[in-house]
């Protein structure tokens, strides 16, 4: 008896839509008890084509770069993806997980980009997400990945059995609102190797406030917030709570396009607000090896003393931060600071209660006719479809901490299962971190490289929950941050990948001094590309640092003429 399955998406990432092919089976009944057998695991026996080397669950940027690597090295692999395009939360939706209609990267095109694919040299400086979305397709296109992504394909269920992964999947379609809606029966994968590539802004966090079910206007979290027009907010009465990226970008959308003057933002922490540019070049430009090893208490007070020259500091704008620059991910708004000056965004503290339409502060500051609450809380970590046993030994849900041997491997199940994303940059962007875990990945799987046995992973896994909460802000946010460059340097080190001053001594000011991008890691190590020098010159050094490093540099060299000079009248010469 032969089961067969065929599903082709189209060329165009964005508009891939699976067409299926119904086959008829034809079973000779030899005796009843035979085909009732046969009938009863017609949806769970594995299918023929349904026996993988490696399967990576999901296709947004994560997603994608493992399955890219993993097919380079030989894998039959399969991508899965539940919606009909790829791109994870850059592929904008009306009603759907994703962006809002206004993002733009955060991050420079030079920092947020994968390795071998660099985004057009016209493109902004931050591009807006549709440059985004559209720069995703082009890799999809470029190194044919459409061949294995699955897409309408949700995961159901992973399962260890044996040395192999067990992935129970059923087809899906979404409806008008982006609703995902089971339409065929559940099917099973087989999988030596298995990569979870559905990132950590998996669940969104809702705030709970006294009084909070007498509110007499409506309540939203920031996931369904797409833009003060198309979300009927226009000149309402708006509070938003919460102080990240999304908050003050809803803030600026609700004073700019909806007219809500002013707007109200809550924080109970507060914020360093960074802008996109210091000095004309891009913040992110400015995260390098030779300030990020500086003690981070050093490096906080550089910040510090820069923001507050370029944008006047917090404290001036009332965003009074309970924590250092450091500290926390960077909040990074062009326009925040200027709405607040101009009275059109207030900054209040944390709520107190909630009294039909009035929002009581805990300074006793009190907002009547309230239309709408946003809550831009934040995310947690969600992984619902992952065994219960490996789960709970993984995940703790009460302070969003995800054991992992450097943010990717469990210990106690070594290299064959991969957590590819779930990490937050510091600073920078994510994508460079991911594909660098992917890689790594799968070298594991080549065996070209071993991991540490079970008891040292559990150590460095102690040892590096310490130093986060020593050093971030006490916050489900904080959980898994890391500083971009730092992380990825780690990582390509473990694969042979990291940059070599010494066999590239025309960059080893660039790689001292500037922020580079991913392509520094294909310099050296597995998969050198033939363009990466080229890409990593292109990368603006900026001149602020390059003066910085000159006189490090100077001062270094003071320094041994003043050893040498003390030595010399020492030995009484």
């Amino acid at each position: 008896v032969t089961f067969a399955h065929c599903a082709k998406p189209e060329e165009d990432a964005g508009n891939c839509q699976k067409s299926f092919k119904v086959q008829n089976f034809l079973i000779i009944r030899v005796w009843d008890d035979f085909t009732s057998t046969i009938a009863a695991n017609a949806t769970t026996m594995p299918q023929e084509d349904a026996v993988r080397d490696a399967i990576v669950i999901g296709a947004g940027i994560s997603g994608l770069a493992t399955g890219k690597w993993l097919r380079e090295a030989g894998f039959n692999v399969k991508i899965l993806e539940k919606s009909s395009r790829a791109g994870g939360l850059w592929a904008y939706t009306d009603h759907g997980y994703g962006v809002m209609k206004f993002t733009h990267i955060n991050v420079s095109k030079q920092n947020y980009c994968f390795s071998d694919y660099s985004f057009p040299d016209d493109a902004t400086d931050f591009p807006h997400n549709t440059e985004m979305r559209d720069y995703i397709y082009g890799y999809v296109k470029h190194f044919k990945l459409n061949e294995i992504i699955e897409y309408n394909t949700q995961v159901e269920k992973l399962e260890r059995k044996g040395n192999e992964w067990q992935v129970t999947i059923t087809t899906v379609s979404e409806d008008e609102q982006n609703r995902i809606i089971p339409v065929g029966e559940p099917t099973v994968i087989v999988a030596k190797y298995v990569a979870i590539a559905t990132g950590h802004h998996a669940k969104p966090t809702w705030a709970k406030f006294p009084g909070e079910e007498s509110f007499t206007g409506s309540i939203m979290h920031s996931v369904t917030y797409k833009d003060a027009e198309f979300n009927k907010l226009s000149e309402k009465r708006v509070v938003v709570v919460g102080i990240g990226n999304s908050a003050v970008d809803a803030v600026c959308n609700l004073v700019e396009v909806g007219r809500c003057k002013p707007v109200y933002l809550s924080t109970r922490s507060g914020a360093w607000l960074v802008p996109n540019y210091i000095f004309g070049c891009p913040t992110d430009h400015y995260a390098n090896r030779l300030f990020l090893n500086l003690p981070w208490q050093l490096a906080t007070r550089i910040f510090e003393a820069v923001i507050t020259l370029v944008n006047g500091g917090p404290f001036a704008l009332g965003l009074n931060p309970k924590m250092r620059a450091l500290q926390t991910q960077p909040t990074v708004s062009p326009t925040l600071a200027h709405h607040i000056q101009r009275g059109e965004v207030k900054i209040m503290p944390n709520i107190k209660k909630i009294q039909g339409s009035s929002v009581h502060f805990t300074n006793d500051e009190v907002v009547k006719d309230v239309d709408q609450l946003i809550y831009c809380t934040g995310y947690k970590i969600d992984l619902p479809y992952l065994s219960d046993d490996i789960r709970a030994d993984l995940l703790d849900d009460a302070t969003n901490e995800i054991s992992l041997f450097k943010n990717v491997f469990a210990p106690k199940i070594g290299p064959t299962l991969a957590f590819i994303g779930f990490v937050q940059p510091a600073s920078g962007g994510v994508l460079s971190m991911s594909e660098m875990q992917a890689r790594w990945f799968v070298e594991l799987c080549k065996k070209t490289v071993t991991l540490p046995n079970q008891s040292e992973m559990n150590e460095i896994i102690d040892s590096d929950l310490n130093k986060t909460r020593d050093r971030y802000f006490h916050s489900a946010r904080h959980t898994i941050q890391k500083d971009p460059i730092m992380y990825c340097d780690e990582i390509a080190d473990f694969i042979g990948a990291k940059p070599s001053y010494l066999k590239h001594p025309d960059l080893a000011w660039r790689l001292l001094l500037g922020t580079n991008g991913p392509a520094q890691y294909r310099l050296d190590g597995p998969n050198p590309w033939k363009d990466a020098s080229k890409t990593v010159k292109k990368v603006p050094l900026t001149g602020l640092m390059n003066y910085s490093g000159i006189l490090v540099l100077f001062l270094f060299v003071i320094l041994l003429i003043n050893i040498y000079w003390t030595i010399y009248d020492l030995l009484g010469f």
